[in-house]
């Protein structure tokens, strides 16, 4: 299993111009072969940083993710935003090794 988390930085009313878009590259992406988890969310406290959090069964996934149809207007969506930073790492092998009661 693969783990990305991480945050982008965007000027704060960029977030409503992506929005839409954000909601249907999570709904587009969540229907992905090997897809376990897909969010973004906004940060509160912090206008402008959502935050993204994604599971993949593989490696391979991951990979025909990143050339998904939806993934191209993804980034045309977010061509419209002021990024000022992105920050995302990628964990893998990650099991649970803390049981939840």
């Amino acid at each position: 299993m693969l783990i990305l988390s991480g945050t982008v930085k965007m000027n704060p009313d960029d977030v409503a111009k992506i929005h839409d878009a954000a909601l249907a590259m999570m709904a587009a992406t969540r229907e992905e072969d090997g897809c376990i988890e897909y969010e973004f969310s906004e940060v509160i406290g912090e206008p402008g940083t959502m935050r993204i959090f994604e599971k993949w069964e593989s490696v391979a996934a991951l990979e025909a993710h990143f050339v998904a149809p939806h993934m191209a207007v993804w980034r045309e969506a977010m061509s419209a935003a002021t990024v000022h930073s992105r920050d995302l790492a990628r964990y893998e092998g990650i099991e649970s090794i803390i049981p939840l009661a």
